[in-house]
Formats: C-alpha cells, sequence, structure tokens
C-alpha cells in the first residue's frame, strides 16, 4: 500500500492544502476539544493520546499551526525502541515545567526529556540564541546547531553535525517551519533564516544514513474565512502548502 499520511485538524489550518492530497489522506479531527492550544489539558491529553492510537499512517504527521507541536511529544511516546529526535524549529521548546506539569509548546522537549526513558538524545537545528542557552543546562543530552551556525553551514555540514551528536540509532524528525526563512515559509512565530533547500537536503541525507523512526511538520499559519479573501494572505497559504509537500515528499520517497 502507498505511504499516506495522517492530517490533524485542531483548527482548519490544513483543509485548504490540496496538494497534500497527492498521497492517500487520513484526518484525525480535534475540533471539538478545549483548553489545547498552546497548554494542553489533561483531559484533552487523554483524547488526543485515544485518537492518535487508531490512526493508519504512522510515517508522517502534519500537526497544523505551532501551538500544537506539544502533540510530537505524544507520536514520541507510541516509539518503542531506543530513539533520537532530530527538532529542526527557532525554538528550542525547553521552557522549565512548573510545579504542576502540564504539556505546552514551548516546553514538550523538556517533558520528552525527563518522562521517555527511551529518547536518548534531541537535537535542534536553526535555534535562536536565546532559545540555545536553554540547553545548556542539559549536557550530554541536548545538542544545538543554532541558527547563527545553519547560516554558515552547507546541508551535508548540517548532517554530519547531527550525525555526530546522535548514537547509531532511528531517529525521528519534527519540523516547524518557524525554523525557516519568510521566503520559504508564514508563521505566526519568529522565524530562523534557514531556507527550504537547507532543511531538505539535511532529511534526504538523514534519511539515507539512519533508520526514520517517523516525522512530522507544524507551524500553519491561522486563516480564517476573511483572511482568504486577502491575496496576500492566499499567498501565504500556497507558500507553506508547498513547503509541506516538499518536506513530506522526502520521508515517503522510496
Amino acid at each position: 500500500m502507498k505511504s499516506g499520511i495522517s492530517l490533524l485538524n485542531f483548527d482548519g489550518t490544513l483543509q485548504k492544502q490540496t496538494l497534500l492530497r497527492r498521497y492517500p489522506v487520513e484526518w484525525i479531527d480535534f475540533s471539538d476539544l478545549r483548553g489545547c492550544r498552546g497548554y494542553c489539558a489533561s483531559d484533552s491529553l487523554c483524547k488526543i493520546q485515544k485518537r492518535l492510537r487508531s490512526r493508519k499512517h504512522r510515517r508522517v504527521t502534519l500537526i497544523g499551526n505551532g501551538n500544537y507541536h506539544y502533540v510530537t511529544y505524544v507520536l514520541l511516546s507510541e516509539i518503542r525502541q531506543p530513539f533520537s529526535l532530530v527538532l529542526f524549529d527557532h525554538h528550542t521548546d525547553l521552557a522549565p515545567e512548573g510545579e504542576i506539569p502540564i504539556l505546552s509548546c514551548g516546553s514538550w522537549v523538556s517533558h520528552a526529556l525527563r518522562t521517555l526513558p527511551l529518547l536518548n538524545r534531541v537535537v535542534i537545528v536553526g535555534a535562536s540564541a536565546p532559545g540555545s542557552r536553554q540547553a545548556a543546562g542539559m549536557p550530554g543530552k541536548v545538542t544545538v546547531i543554532s541558527e547563527q551556525e545553519v547560516r554558515r553551514m552547507s546541508a551535508a555540514e548540517i548532517e554530519r553535525a547531527i550525525r555526530a551528536a546522535v548514537p547509531d540509532q532511528p531517529i525521528y524528525i519534527s519540523v516547524d517551519k518557524d525554523v525557516l526563512n519568510r521566503d520559504n515559509a508564514a508563521t505566526d512565530w519568529d522565524q530562523g533564516s534557514m531556507t527550504l533547500r537547507q532543511l531538505l537536503d539535511a532529511i534526504r541525507e538523514l534519511k539515507r544514513t539512519r533508520p526514520l523512526a517517523g516525522a512530522d511538520v507544524c507551524g500553519e499559519l491561522p486563516l480564517s474565512p476573511v483572511d482568504l479573501l486577502s491575496g496576500e494572505q492566499v499567498r501565504h497559504l500556497k507558500k507553506n502548502e508547498l513547503a509541506n509537500k516538499a518536506i513530506v515528499d522526502v520521508p515517503l520517497a522510496g
């Protein structure tokens, strides 16, 4: 059977992206959930876990807006072998958890490192300098290849730096499109300077050298029906759609 993709519907941000349907598509609806934008209430988290558990297409998942990036934690928790996470993101998502831990888009990596024993290493590519400093308290577990470093590196150099930081084991790749420059993606977070070509070539090289445990993409720009009347907003939608298609083509090829 041809590999397919799971599309998560939290807020309708993926529904207009028809290019994604060149692959078999499985929609999983979460639009009825409350208490799940940015931060995820425990009852909503249980519902997300239950609905994801029944999906057919597990290789590539499109999450939607970056405020739901914490869903990657749920996807990682399903992996049943030692693995490393390679995160392309302009933010490290390593914010410390509070006294009452609650899963959020800013702390899900910290939560994963604390609660997933099979997660050995995390490599974060393209993070801003302030975010890079958050990793300093996790030596031996987290490596950050900063936005400034990425600007000076080829895709092959990025891949070699990632490979040097992770054990010879399966990797899970998570992409927040805010790592990309504004020519290649439009998000509602501050964005980095990585090019889509750098990203695609790095993923392609990683896929060649490491088994892939799965992949996901987020970073959609929320668009209301009124926004779709704006030519500029429609151009943003098309830009993200083209980036998504190019990204998912790599793990699904071959």
